[in-house]
């Protein structure tokens, strides 16, 4: 078991190409770093959701009782920016890692006793997601794919978004420890 997470409940439904799909090399790191060095928030985005079948990636600020929309990527709708709005923070599985400062990941929320009484329950069948920090430790934000139907989670994928979160806190207007450091 790996620490330091809540680890997904995987759904078998989106099959073996999702998770092959997903052991893509972690070169992946270096080309979403150089988006985000040249200003390329959607692109980076893009970039992420592009090695799932997740329909949406998004980076969110966490700010007290409140998440907000930073950015996000919809697969479906890619030239639509959407930033800004705002939600309570315990109406979205964001809450999990603000709370935790843990990755958190479901494949299918409907099969996860964890979010038997969540909000979000029937209409975000499947999320992964993890915190992103100031150099002090603090969670200030959120990087996250999530959809509408089930999707197969795996391990890679959440260590990917872990190891380039560190560079979304300049999207959030803060600087998060390096990933090497």
């Amino acid at each position: 078991m790996d620490e330091g997470r809540i680890l997904p409940h995987e759904s078998a439904r989106d099959g073996p190409s999702a998770a092959r799909r997903a052991r893509q090399p972690r070169s992946a790191a270096a080309e979403l770093s150089a988006q985000l060095a040249a200003g390329n928030l959607q692109g980076a985005l893009a970039l992420l959701n592009a090695r799932t079948r997740f329909r949406f990636t998004g980076v969110y600020a966490v700010e007290g009782k409140v998440l907000r929309n930073v950015e996000l990527y919809d697969r479906e709708n890619p030239t639509l920016t959407v930033g800004g709005g705002v939600c309570p923070i315990d109406e979205s599985y964001c809450s999990f890692i603000a709370a935790t400062g843990c990755a958190f990941a479901t494949g299918d929320s409907r099969a996860d006793d964890r979010l038997f009484a969540h909000a979000k329950r029937d209409s975000v069948l499947s999320y992964a997601g993890v915190p992103i920090r100031l150099a002090s430790g603090c969670v200030v934000g959120t990087l996250c794919h999530y959809d509408g139907r089930p999707r197969f989670v795996t391990s890679d994928e959440l260590g990917l978004l872990e190891e380039i979160a560190p560079a979304f806190a300049a999207s959030l207007g803060q600087r998060a420890p390096r990933a090497d450091a």
